[in-house]
């Protein structure tokens, strides 16, 4: 029997009954991981207050790990499951039990609490038809209905109930009900789906890249038979039940007559004004899952939240994003060549929402600004530039440039600019951050793709409102020593120095 003072106990205060002892001597021991517990816990069931184990308890499992056992008991009263209650015996390879978890429920509790007849209880049938008119509320009912007797016994919630299982479509979901077995009140309802992949189809970036052609036009939308190879057919992740294009990190439904697809799938080419919600959101989701694949997730995450985008918010040729309290959201336009129709557009506005999480408010002054349209143009340039030739890796945004005459020469800005600080600055952001965005890709070439967008994500972080470019250059080789142990910073310093940001 183990000895609760020389455990560690973690106490159900409440109930009193120790949920979880672990650091008790115990011998291995010789059988199967299920009858090696099934002794210890009728060893032990004074001590973990669980009463009589053969009458009240039912195996469920075993779960195996790489190093453990994990047997699981399913607590039962009356006959029924008690929703929630198990106790879980972990054992390890040499047959010692180190830990047991339990989250039963006293029975004398039960006894006390639980005291519904069954004469007063619903038929099944009526629950059956409480299910359906709910499913009806939800969708259309697209599986069988599941329904199980049980007792309900979460935070001290004690009653009869049933367990009711089935899935919808349109929207596609899927529902667990908790009904009272006495007055058919659904007291708890959930939606267990927890993803949903729809499908899409999208250029990646721009059908300037993937066609390898100049001479593409917009002719207002017009969809011609030379973009049908341009386009790609993507998955779109975790999807919210509902039909739209809303999911974990972003939100189309601000976009006038927004897309709709109860079976998810978002088949639209570039004459549908739906074709950009696609591309906004399988973008910025695959960056934000990107950066977070480099580290930054969880608690370190930028921008972690569902981010709402206006895909055609203005007939102008401009986008943008807006820190104003309240919003913190995007907007495309779509002049010449709808903004949102270019993937390296929508990363680049995506940029400044990043520099905005990070540091909000960032870019007071006009070195910060140029900084932000520096960044942004790197972003979306290097996180594309692996499905890009050698000529095209440094031209930022070429189809949205080509909504006019055509040309090899037409991009919005490059990342290879001769531009030198301070002498060739002219006040304004986006001809300024070429200075920057350059500095950037040289930074890329020094320490590689993923280390140069970790380096320069982390930068920020040493930054503030009023940032400079000497302080974005300090930054960089700051972040690089913390990060990777200063290993380049004559190589990053050189750079700095050779642009004239540092002297």
């Amino acid at each position: 029997m183990i000895d609760l003072k020389k455990s560690t106990v973690r106490w159900d205060r409440e109930n009193y009954v120790p949920r979880k002892i672990y650091g008790f001597d115990a011998k291995p021991q010789k059988g199967t991981p299920r009858q090696i517990a099934e002794r210890f816990l009728m060893e032990n069931s004074g001590v973990l207050k669980i009463g009589n184990v053969r009458k009240e308890f039912t195996y469920d499992k075993t779960a195996e790990s790489l190093a453990t056992f994990t047997v699981l008991f399913q607590q039962y009263f009356e006959g029924m499951p008690i929703h929630g209650a198990w106790i879980a015996v972990h054992i390890d390879r040499t047959g010692r039990v180190f830990m047991v978890k339990n989250d039963t429920v006293p029975v004398f509790k039960l006894e006390k609490k639980v005291k519904a007849k069954k004469a007063a209880l619903l038929p099944a049938a009526r629950i059956v038809e409480i299910a359906k008119k709910k499913a009806q509320e939800y969708g259309e009912l697209e599986t069988a209905i599941n329904k199980e007797k049980m007792i309900y016994a979460l935070k001290g919630n004690f009653r009869r109930a049933w367990k009711v299982k089935f899935g919808t479509r349109n929207p596609a979901a899927s529902w667990i009900l908790f009904i009272d077995a006495a007055s058919g009140h659904v007291f708890d309802e959930r939606n267990v789906l927890r993803k949903i992949d729809g499908a899409g189809i999208v250029f990646r970036p721009n059908p300037v890249v993937t066609l390898n052609r100049d001479d593409v036009l917009d002719l207002k939308d017009k969809s011609q038979e030379v973009f049908r190879k341009a386009y790609k057919k993507v998955v779109l992740k975790d999807l919210k039940p509902g039909g739209t294009l809303k999911g974990r990190y972003v939100d189309t439904t601000k976009t006038a007559q927004y897309a709709r697809a109860a079976d998810n799938a978002f088949l639209f080419d570039r004459e549908d004004d739906r074709f950009e919600e696609v591309m906004t959101y399988y973008h910025i989701d695959s960056l934000q899952r990107y950066i977070q694949s480099l580290g930054f997730s969880s608690s370190k995450s930028i921008l972690d939240r569902t981010i709402r985008v206006n895909c055609h918010g203005t007939p102008d040729d401009q986008s943008f994003y807006d820190p104003s309290p309240g919003r913190h959201d995007l907007t495309f336009g779509d002049g010449g060549v709808d903004d949102a129709e270019d993937a390296e557009v929508i990363l680049h506005e995506y940029g400044h929402a990043l520099q905005d999480a990070i540091i909000p408010g960032f870019g007071q002054v006009n070195e910060g600004r140029a900084m932000g349209e520096g960044f942004g143009d790197y972003i979306g340039a290097s996180f594309f530039a692996r499905y890009k030739t050698q000529p095209r890796k440094v031209k930022v945004a070429e189809w949205d440039a080509k909504g006019y005459a055509g040309g090899p020469q037409e991009c919005l800005r490059r990342l290879d600019s001769p531009k030198r600080y301070p002498e060739h600055m002219e006040g304004e952001e986006h001809a300024d951050g070429e200075i920057w965005s350059a500095c950037l890709w040289k930074v890329r070439k020094v320490l590689g793709r993923k280390k140069a967008d970790t380096v320069i994500l982390e930068s920020h972080f040493y930054l503030n409102q009023y940032a400079d470019f000497k302080d974005g250059a300090e930054a960089i080789i700051m972040a690089e020593k913390n990060l990777y142990g200063g290993k380049r910073t004559k190589s990053l310093t050189k750079i700095f120095r050779e642009c004239g940001v540092l002297q």
